[in-house]
């Protein structure tokens, strides 16, 4: 909290310090109206700049705005509004004067925005020859949105996410144009401002020690206040990506956060509450439905009597008394303003959000300062910006895929609905029998437990430009990016699982530092009217540093200290203390050269060389090439007046890497072998052995990219468009292969290799209607994607993955990576129908054993085949904007189409056998004809229809004006809002948008994730 308080105090400090500075003596101002050309009504927010410079203003309410501070002189004044065709006007000042520049803009859709983000500086959409999409932060910001990633589904054609689970600032799976690497990361670079991002968790993975597998870590972006966000640029084919070389190659998604601009100070302040609850049901079996199976299949004879006797008389519906009503409560202050040379923004942000699961959440405190200035005559700039945030999570004992005994969600689907949550003789939490137990009564699990890390961040960045000429600036930006996190775990001894180790403790702490410089030249020489260039050249130097250390505690007397005493356990049969560093650079040279002729042909060309640390000699520095055109017909002659008003055709092929290879991957590695202990003087030595073999052939993993585009608008770009297609293909994946023996090792990491994506993506807005106060936009993007695996290296025919969770399914994988066929590939039994006595029929070969007629009850490796595939055929999401006088709505669909999920939660508790172990199964097992002692055999009855559309979001809001006063025009915009609010599907699980980690490049599979919400918001916006 001591960080937090600094910096919270280093930003009011700042906004203090910044907030009397004045225009300069001497100066002069401009003024004007903005409105709308089509309705003449005032525009307000549009940006009103003088070229060239920082110094600007956002129009008011009344359409009217104020730029002080203007040097002497001729000036152009540029006004731009996404929606809108951007206009010039000249003006001349005069020192203590007034000129004066009104504007009337012309409506178009918000798909050609006037200055789009690239990598390493700023682009007309015009002149963009790669393929590159943006969404505007202000209309994706809608609802409880606690990190960015959030903000871009079904917003991006091309960009799929999946979360990870339902829980408060989960993960997610991000892939760009489709996954490309089988063991690797498919995550895209994340870059804030220009730093480039290490997107990971600085919080500690669970402990593996009891019996449950660790869940899968949450977003790192959760530190990161959706509020501050300007507008987000996903740069999708290579011709954009490659200036970012081994860190492009799945996709590069670039943030942009808010500044202030010149004019009046101008606070705003944002709030909302938000309540949640469960979406769907698992429908288990409740007490009643329970006592009336095991009473019937006992007086069937499917059952012993002795099972009446386990039963108990409560009624517990365990989904329902693990879950509860979650809230949201997010207040963010900023102020925002400054002089003619001087900007700043400053913002405060709280945000606290409770699970729909007992006993976890989280809660963000943030910080952040932007400051620019101008001197010189606006030849020298100086920037800053800087975030300080920190991140309480609590989290539950949940699991990613089950482990030996389950988590919470495990036990919640087998602990008898006919026993209670608490014991109403002793009011204790009940339990099956006393100390450790294999079943656990799901919600003492949440409520005894307790394991939170709470998480700083420091992101900021200080950069200055110098104009070196008219036409040559320098930039030097310098960096940081530094997390730290401790997760504090507590098993008590009261606890089932605390029992068997006498309570157990756990502290692991984990940071993690990227430095960052980068140098800049960038060169626009003036060569005439009908010709344009620029020139980026620059360095970059990146330092990586992480750090861990954990130690873990068993044997306790007390449960009074918690982990705050470590030494009163004993570390007798706990795992010996963990700490490590790794420890990277990369340095990189690149350069990008922009070429346009007479606004109709455009050419880039990039290079960029990296050198890394992680490689051995020969392989340290690898080249990333990437050239693209674009040509557009519409400013030709021979199509004047005709029907498109943009029309531009493109293309472009690149070079990316994939900094996949981890730090030593290279080298010999050693490490503490309790096997290997042996007698050195008086006592006894703990030796090393080898841990990883050296490969010093390793390298990047490689993607090549071809993308062809068109971008059109019709109509005055009332309706535009953009249609992309594409083929990468990635080689030197990197692979674990067994090494041959006699040797030190079983295994070690290989380039081996290849997949390939071809897709074709569609973005369609249209401005539908705009009469007046009345209007209504809307945006329609489709994505198209196939991948093949190539191949898995000389002589390896496919690569077994997926691991099936559950009982009785050890050994079994659901899914084979196979040359010619895509990732995610389902491969089992064929499932084939229910007999008469309640046996499982699937087909088989000819001459398997046991097979007859082409049926089998025992299915064998050998009558295994291809039975589903994880990916979508198609993935779509339509985004609507409109008003109505001071109303406004908005609504978000998406869906998928075509695709298969694994239902591995019903395969293991859609079966009575349950029930002879004592243990709850899903109800609808009781309309299934299969026998009470059939096993759950994994196969193609299990693979369902993962179809799905989802209203994702839909906004109403209501805008007041409030009265005049000297501090101009105040209003307030009120709202409320819905998340998940339908979700059309035929899948029956919890929701067929999941991932579970169970192996490499798995997707697709269900079991037993933390369900997702359905959220409703109340909210307002302040403006003064």
């Amino acid at each position: 909290m001591a960080v937090t308080r600094s910096a919270l105090a280093a930003v009011l400090g700042s906004i203090l310090l910044a907030a009397p500075l004045a225009a300069q003596s001497g100066t002069g101002t401009v003024t004007g109206r903005v409105v709308d050309s089509a309705s003449r009504q005032p525009l307000t927010s549009v940006s009103v700049r003088i070229s060239g410079s920082s110094n600007g203003a956002l129009s008011r309410g009344d359409g009217t705005y104020t730029i002080s501070g203007v040097a002497p002189g001729s000036h152009e004044v540029r006004a731009t509004r996404i929606g809108f065709a951007a206009q010039t006007r000249t003006v001349s000042v005069t020192s203590g004067g007034s000129a004066s520049a009104d504007f009337s803009l012309t409506p178009q859709a918000a798909v050609l925005t006037e200055m789009v983000v690239t990598g390493y500086g700023q682009q007309r959409r015009e002149s963009i020859t790669g393929s590159v999409a943006t969404v505007d932060a202000e209309a994706a910001n809608v609802g409880v949105i606690t990190n960015a990633n959030q903000m871009l589904q079904g917003r991006v054609a091309g960009l799929a996410m999946t979360t990870n689970n339902g829980e408060p600032g989960g993960g997610a799976q991000i892939t760009i144009r489709g996954g490309t690497s089988i063991s690797a990361s498919n995550d895209p670079l994340y870059v804030i401002d220009g730093v480039p991002l290490q997107n990971e968790s600085a919080v500690a993975g669970a402990t593996d020690m009891v019996g449950v597998n660790r869940a899968l870590s949450r977003s790192p972006l959760n530190s990161i206040n959706p509020n501050d966000i300007e507008s987000i640029t996903v740069l999708k084919d290579a011709s954009a990506t490659a200036i970012y070389g081994s860190r492009g190659a799945n996709g590069v998604i670039l943030i942009q956060t808010r500044r202030g601009l010149s004019r009046r100070s101008n606070v705003d302040y944002d709030t909302y509450v938000a309540a949640s609850s469960p979406a769907r049901s698992l429908k288990l079996l409740n007490g009643d439905q329970y006592r009336a199976f095991v009473t019937k299949e006992v007086a069937a004879g499917h059952l012993p009597q002795s099972t009446l006797a386990g039963l108990g008389t409560a009624n517990t519906d365990w989904e329902d008394a693990m879950t509860r009503t979650g809230y949201a409560n997010n207040q963010n202050l900023s102020f925002s303003g400054g002089s003619g040379v001087t900007t700043y923004r400053a913002s405060l942000n709280y945000f606290d959000q409770r699970g729909i699961v007992e006993g976890n959440g989280l809660k963000r405190y943030q910080g952040r300062l932007n400051a620019q200035h101008q001197a010189l005559d606006n030849k020298l700039g100086l920037g800053l910006t800087l975030t300080a945030s920190r991140v309480a999570n609590d989290f539950i004992a949940m699991e990613n895929g089950g482990g030996f005994t389950g988590g919470v969600f495990t036990n919640m689907a087998i602990y008898n609905p006919t026993k209670p949550v608490t014991d109403p003789t002793t009011g204790k939490y009940f339990e099956i029998g006393t100390g450790a137990q294999g079943v656990r009564n799901p919600v003492a699990l949440v409520k005894q437990i307790t394991d939170q890390a709470p998480e700083n961040r420091i992101l900021g960045n200080l950069n200055g430009s110098l104009q070196l000429m008219p036409s040559l600036v320098a930039q030097t930006t310098v960096g940081i990016d530094y997390s730290d996190a401790v997760r504090q775990t507590y098993y008590p001894i009261v606890s089932p699982i605390g029992a068997q180790y006498s309570g157990l403790a756990r502290q692991a702490d984990r940071s993690l530092q990227n430095l960052n410089f980068q140098q800049l030249l960038t060169f626009t020489p003036k060569l005439g009217n009908s010709q344009e260039l620029d020139v980026v050249g620059g360095y970059e130097y990146s330092s990586f540093n992480n750090r861990g250390f954990e130690v873990i505690a068993q044997g306790f007397v007390t449960d009074v200290f918690s982990w705050n005493n470590l030494g009163a356990g004993t570390q007798a049969g706990a795992p010996a203390p963990v700490s490590y560093i790794q420890e990277s650079q990369l340095v990189s040279f690149f350069s990008r050269a922009n070429y346009g002729i007479a606004e109709k042909y455009f050419l880039t060309g990039v290079v960029r060389r990296d050198g890394s640390s992680r490689l051995a000699e020969g392989n340290k520095w690898s080249t990333f090439p990437a050239v693209s055109a674009s040509w557009r017909l519409s400013n030709e002659d021979f199509m004047k007046g005709g029907r498109f008003s943009t029309l531009a055709l493109r293309a472009g092929w690149g070079r990316q890497g994939n900094q996949a290879v981890q730090p030593y991957a290279t080298q010999l590695l050693l490490r503490a072998d309790n096997g290997s202990k042996y007698p050195f003087g008086s006592g006894i030595t703990t030796g090393l052995s080898a841990a990883q073999v050296a490969n010093p052939n390793l390298k990047w993993e490689t993607s090549e990219q071809t993308n062809v585009g068109l971008d059109w608008g019709i109509k005055q770009d009332r309706f535009t468009g953009v249609i992309d297609i594409y083929q990468k293909t990635t080689k030197d994946l990197l692979l674990t292969v067994p090494v041959p023996q006699p040797a030190v090792v079983d295994s070690r990491i290989e380039n081996i290799g290849a997949v390939r994506n071809r897709g074709i993506e569609a973005t369609i807005e249209a401005r539908l209607m705009d009469n007046g106060n009345k209007t209504l936009s809307s945006g329609l993007v489709m994505s198209v994607e196939r991948n093949q695996v190539q191949n898995l290296g000389e002589g390896r025919e496919f690569i077994i993955t997926g691991a099936v969770f559950g009982q009785g399914q050890s050994g079994k994988f659901g899914q084979r990576l196979i040359p010619g066929q895509p990732l995610g590939t389902f491969w089992g039994a064929k499932f084939l129908r229910v007999d008469n006595a309640g046996k499982q029929v699937f087909f088989c070969n000819t001459g398997s054993v046991g097979c007859v007629n082409g049926e089998t009850f025992d299915p064998k490796t050998s009558d295994e085949q291809i039975i589903g595939n994880a990916n979508p055929s198609f993935s779509m999401g339509l985004h609507s904007n409109g008003t109505w006088g001071k109303f406004d709505a908005s609504w978000n669909w998406r869906g998928e189409f075509g695709r298969q999920v694994f239902n591995n939660t019903s395969l293991v508790y859609a079966t009575k056998t349950n029930a002879k172990q004592d243990r709850n199964f899903l109800a609808a097992a009781l309309d299934d004809p299969t026998g009470i002692d059939e096993p759950s055999i994994y196969s193609s009855r299990w693979i369902e229809n993962g179809r799905f559309i989802r209203l994702q979001n839909a906004t109403l809001g209501y805008l007041f004006t409030l009265p005049q006063t000297v501090a101009g025009a105040r209003t307030v915009r009120a709202y409320v809002s819905g998340d998940n609010l339908l979700l059309f599907t035929p899948y029956s699980g919890y929701d067929p948008e999941v991932f579970v980690s169970s192996g490499v490049a798995s997707r697709g599979i269900d079991y037993l994730t933390y369900p997702r919400a359905r959220t409703f918001t109340f909210g307002a916006r302040i403006q003064l």
